[in-house]
């Protein structure tokens, strides 16, 4: 009597769907150009306005901008409603809560020469 597997084939037959032994060809992409120095980037100064009264952090929406401070010196988005990063160095910290500060941003293009 022949013997099946689970999957319904007979051991020791050859699979026809089986992975091919060939080794994949290594794909080359080409990888995004560096910033040499300064002189390459785009200077921008944004306004922003930064609210008064502190809101709750569970009434912000998800990557809305706010601040610990009044002040609005350090920055964050809020990126889930447990989860905020920091704008300055792009780290995410657990938020359940809390008191922050809205903050609307205004962007506009102010050319500088320095």
């Amino acid at each position: 009597m022949e013997q099946t597997a689970n999957n319904g084939h007979k051991q020791g037959e050859k699979a026809l769907n089986t992975p091919s032994t060939k080794p994949r060809k290594a794909r080359y992409l080409t990888g995004l150009p560096s910033v040499a120095s300064t002189q390459d980037q785009q200077k921008v100064i944004y306004n922003m306005n930064v609210d008064k009264t502190p809101t709750e952090f569970n009434s912000l929406d998800n990557y809305e901008v706010f601040s610990m401070t009044n002040d609005g010196s350090s920055l964050m988005f809020k990126i889930s409603k447990s989860r905020a990063v920091r704008l300055s160095d792009r780290k995410t910290f657990s938020a359940n809560g809390g008191r922050v500060h809205k903050v609307t941003l205004q962007s506009h293009y102010l050319n500088i020469e320095e």
